[in-house]
């Protein structure tokens, strides 16, 4: 069977489809990828095949545009206000416009049997519908139904397709482990999927060198992680970082700061030597010799920090699903959120301190890694994807 993933030319956003497209060609399936960017990148250094889409009509660019929207306060407070759906549907619908063409062109020349894509993809779910294949819609976090903000503003392009009305994909795979609460629940204006598969969340965060010190903890120091991703917005242009610095230095802990190469002018160029500045390390075998990790909230960060079964303090960005993503983990028990726009050393101190000293949040983290194990594997839903998809032919 030929399976073709696509997400937006976002790093962050194609690397939770990586475990499946693996487990697909393992199986024996063939495996295309259509996206470009910071996700073609990825996509070719994680061994797939891959096809551009988007990248002669400039696709990235609202997306940039919707980070400093973000960066400006300027996308409401919470996921599902009526300011941040607006946002979000116009970001994401026309990134999704500018790669249509190309993904109808790819599905249909390389005769896919089926489009795998993350919700936020809107476009994915109108290209199998023009093409008139099956579509699987991939949870990287948190369910969410296929963006229906992002699928209005694809309406006219759609149409001329010939798609007058688009259904929602005929299989989801949930990633969520049961324990945790989805705070980010969307209505589904087109309909649900016919099935609903769970998965183990696969925790690839881009292969790298994994350091010798990292497979150590350190003798009676607690090691912290902060990584808020790839964007400079998510860290308030290193604001973030400075303040988790200060922090850590207050409580004598290691701090490993994941910087990913992003223009950080607000993080000190001289950083105490506490402070182990890295530009990208594998982050689920990273958190096997941590104690907590400090994060933006971006759902592949929660979920791989959960499958390491290590508490979690969040600092997520208003106005995104982050936002939500910080709940499950405040409400799970596995630690707290903050508020950036009022923070300051002083909290991030108490905050680690707290999830440090409290045997609480690690204990719930522990509980929701074992949850997570017992999951069923990428393997196993290729193989349930591929039976429903030939049962429906």
């Amino acid at each position: 069977m030929r399976y073709l993933f696509t997400s937006m030319p976002v790093s962050s956003h194609f690397m939770p489809l990586v475990p499946l497209a693996h487990a697909a060609l393992a199986a024996g399936h063939e495996v295309l990828v259509a996206t470009s960017g910071p996700a073609a990148r990825t996509a070719t250094a994680a061994g797939l095949v891959t096809v551009d889409a988007g990248t002669a009509r400039d696709a990235r660019q609202p997306y940039d545009d919707l980070l400093h929207t973000l960066e400006r306060a300027e996308a409401g407070s919470a996921p599902d206000d009526a300011t941040s759906l607006a946002v979000h549907g116009r970001a994401f619908g026309e990134v999704g416009a500018r790669m249509l063409d190309d993904l109808v062109e790819i599905a249909r020349a390389w005769r896919a049997d089926t489009v795998v894509y993350p919700g936020i993809h809107s476009a994915a779910l109108v290209a199998a519908r023009a093409v008139g294949v099956p579509a699987v819609l991939h949870g990287y976090g948190t369910p969410l139904p296929t963006f229906d903000p992002a699928l209005e503003h694809l309406a006219p392009h759609a149409a001329k397709l010939g798609v007058e009305e688009v259904s929602e994909a005929e299989i989801e795979i949930d990633v969520l482990p049961p324990s945790l609460t989805n705070f980010a629940e969307l209505p589904p204006e087109i309909g649900r999927p016919e099935q609903v598969l769970p998965m183990r969340y696969g925790c690839f965060n881009n292969g790298g060198t994994l350091p010798h010190w990292a497979l150590r903890r350190g003798s009676g120091t607690p090691r912290v992680t902060a990584t808020c991703g790839s964007a400079a917005a998510m860290t308030r242009e290193g604001a973030l970082y400075r303040d988790i610095v200060l922090a850590t230095e207050k409580l004598g802990a290691e701090l490993v700061l994941l910087t990913a190469d992003a223009d950080l002018p607000r993080l000190p160029a001289e950083l105490p030597p506490h402070v182990r500045p890295e530009r990208w390390v594998p982050l689920r075998q990273l958190l096997d010799g941590c104690d907590a990790v400090v994060h933006h909230g971006g759902s592949g960060t929660v979920l791989s920090s959960f499958a390491a079964g290590v508490p979690q303090v969040s600092l997520p960005m208003p106005g995104t699903v982050n936002v939500s993503n910080a709940r499950t983990v405040t409400a799970r028990g596995a630690g707290p959120t903050l508020d950036i726009n009022t923070i300051g050393p002083e909290a991030v101190t108490e905050a680690l301190a707290q999830v440090l000293r409290d045997p609480g949040p690690g204990q719930a983290a522990r509980e929701v890694a074992a949850e997570m194990a017992a999951m069923p594997s990428p393997a196993t839903v290729v193989r349930q994807i591929t039976e429903l998809i030939t049962e429906r032919r």
